[in-house]
């Protein structure tokens, strides 16, 4: 019933209902439940290949241009990705990862190459309404469970919410994609949009904030000023978007200074993290020390700041050392988390959170090279083109670059915010003649 209606369907329009489920899908994938794991996953390798298979037919049914340099980069950056599988650490592992990003790519040049003005807009409105289910999700499942919804406060970071995702910046990170472009559509839509942009900005402002992903913070606030300076319009939208950017700033340093973290009497009453039912004793390790870290030594952990870097400069640091031991072409693509190891008290996470340092370590100084090129390929060509697509892209452009120091994640097809990013990243660069 369902593949005979999806045939009835435009074209067009099977590909913005395709986006915002496969980017729904990808969150669910990427959650703390294993039940929402075991339908997002499927839900996500069957919206994926069905954008692969609609891009294409698009791209041929909808003639059009996409600039040489974008295209050119990707292609070199897939062969380099490709390539690395000879001398790869995990040779399947790299083949399957870069054939992924490379069919992510294709969605997205293909769907440059064949949007006009209002095609364009109406994708944009599709990885909004992706954030808008995501967000959603979590909001409904922190009404019924809050305490899965919500990251419980340790020694050294106050409640964190983190919705459908598996920590509280996962899916901060699709939310900091989709604010830019809920400004832009605010700017550019009639009333009733209007109302549906307004609301789908507070709904992802709101899950920014309250998740406290400074990352994710920041990165919005700057790409919502880059839209405000960009953008061709009366100084009046341009003011409201700069001064919703500003906001959205003192409020996360206001929600992030007020969030306390457990004070050590309140830890030993608190219960474990992985769900015991005994509350934590002086003789437990975890009272003073998470159990992943060294044992003997005093504590590093400190009451979470603004500014406090968590632990990132440190697991860089590492991860460069790793890197310069293949400075020229790293240990194949898709090998981050396999070869990146956390040795450090005050980080957790399992790969150096930084887009750039990861594809050093995968694809070394060539693969960084051409990583770099890729994104000033982008970027010349909305300057070139101009116009609102132009304007939306460079905002979008400079909030995934922000994202991308503190996050790995730009060449990560399975992670909720790289989808919606290509997909604007690309669509300045492409048109029908």
């Amino acid at each position: 019933m369902v593949v005979p209606a999806l045939r009835r369907l435009p074209l067009e329009r099977a590909i913005l209902i395709a986006v915002p489920v496969t980017i729904l899908g990808i969150a669910c994938s990427s959650s703390w439940s294993t039940g929402l794991q075991s339908v997002g996953r499927p839900v996500r390798a069957a919206g994926f290949a069905a954008l692969v298979v609609l891009a294409l037919a698009y791209a041929r049914t909808r003639p059009g241009r996409l600039d040489g340099a974008p295209l050119a980069t990707a292609g070199a950056f897939i062969a380099v990705a490709v390539a690395s599988a000879a001398w790869s650490v995990e040779p399947r592992h790299t083949l399957a990862s870069a054939a992924a990003f490379g069919a992510l790519l294709v969605v997205a040049s293909a769907l440059a190459r064949g949007a006009d003005d209002e095609a364009r807009r109406r994708l944009l409105w599709a990885v909004v309404a992706g954030a808008v289910l995501v967000g959603l999700a979590g909001v409904l499942v922190a009404v019924a469970s809050p305490h899965h919804a919500v990251q419980a406060a340790t020694g050294s970071v106050g409640r964190r919410y983190r919705g459908i995702g598996v920590n509280p910046n996962t899916d901060a990170m699709l939310f900091a994609i989709s604010l830019p472009l809920s400004a832009f559509l605010w700017l550019d839509s009639r009333e009733r949009a209007r109302i549906a942009a307004a609301a789908s900005f507070a709904l992802c402002a709101g899950s920014i904030v309250a998740a406290g992903s400074r990352g994710a913070a920041t990165a919005a606030v700057i790409g919502l000023l880059a839209l405000a300076v960009a953008h061709r319009r009366a100084p009046l939208p341009r003011a409201v978007t700069a001064g919703a950017a500003i906001a959205l700033a003192l409020t996360a340093i206001f929600v992030t200074a007020v969030s306390a973290p457990l004070t050590p009497a309140q830890a030993a009453r608190a219960r474990t993290a992985v769900g015991n039912t005994e509350p934590y004793t002086p003789n437990d390790a975890e009272y003073i020390l998470r159990q992943s870290d060294e044992i003997g030594s005093e504590s590093s952990a400190s009451s979470r700041s603004i500014f406090d870097t968590s632990g990132r400069l440190q697991a860089w640091q590492g991860a460069i050392d790793q890197a310069v031991d293949r400075p020229a072409l790293g240990y194949g693509f898709g090998t981050e988390t396999g070869v990146f190891v956390d040795r450090y008290r005050a980080f957790e996470g399992g790969v150096p959170e930084n887009s750039f340092i990861g594809i050093f370590l995968q694809l070394g100084g060539v693969g960084l090279a051409i990583l770099i090129a890729l994104v000033v390929a982008l970027v010349s060509a909305a300057r070139r083109r101009g116009g609102p697509a132009a304007t939306v892209g460079l905002a979008v452009l400079a909030t995934g670059l922000v994202l991308a120091v503190v996050q790995s994640y730009v060449y990560a097809v399975g992670n909720v915010a790289t989808l919606g990013f290509w997909l604007c990243a690309f669509l300045p660069a492409g048109g029908r003649e």
